[in-house]
């Protein structure tokens, strides 16, 4: 028994020792299980601001610089009329709805105010389609209209009328309405607007 002593006493530090280790490894374990079960924070995503989309738009009629114009995704007629340089002073916004969304490839026509004493397309001074006489209104032939009768439209003037009849003449008439975009100073957006009222 005095022989076992010792050896017990000594055996019983290192398990005592032994003990210890493996405890500070047991905690350290479970300190390291609980930062890994931990969920990560989230990792904020930035997004952009949203980009309005850019529109096409072809603005013609009775504005000051007709053609096809990048307008924003969200914009109204009102600015594509604005953009296009603003009404002329022919021009009849009350036909037309200023407040409208426009859409990408739709055109935006701004009608003209009809002129006092014109009918619909027809002379001023009375004079029929036919450039005879009689007071008949209606669409303007193009092969026998008088200059009276061209400038009654809206947009021709004196200078475009004599333009017309040089081109009807030089080329024995017009076999279609479609035929006068070849006359010089004839743009698409009054060809547009003059379609309506014209005939070959």
């Amino acid at each position: 028994m005095d022989r076992l002593l010792p050896w017990l006493r000594r055996s019983g530090w290192m398990y005592g020792l032994i003990a210890l280790v493996l405890a500070v490894m047991a905690w350290r374990s479970m300190g390291d299980g609980g930062e890994q079960g931990a969920p990560a924070p989230a990792a904020r995503v930035s997004r952009a601001p949203d980009v309005p989309k850019m529109t096409l738009v072809h603005v013609a009629g009775a504005v000051r610089k007709p053609g096809v114009y990048r307008v924003g995704g969200d914009s109204r007629v009102i600015q594509a009329v604005r953009i296009a340089g603003g009404p002329t002073r022919d021009a009849d916004l009350s036909r037309l709805n200023l407040a409208a969304p426009v859409a990408d490839g739709q055109q935006v026509v701004i009608p003209f105010r009809p002129r006092p004493g014109a009918g619909v397309g027809g002379g001023a001074s009375g004079a029929g389609t036919s450039g005879a006489g009689g007071g008949a209104t209606g669409p303007v032939s193009l092969s026998s209209a008088t200059a009276a009768d061209l400038e009654a439209l809206d947009g021709v003037g004196p200078a475009l009328a004599a333009r017309i009849i040089a081109w009807r003449d030089s080329h024995g008439g017009f076999s279609s309405v479609d035929a006068l975009d070849e006359v010089p100073g004839i743009g698409p957006a009054r060809m547009e607007a003059l379609r309506p009222h014209l005939t070959p």
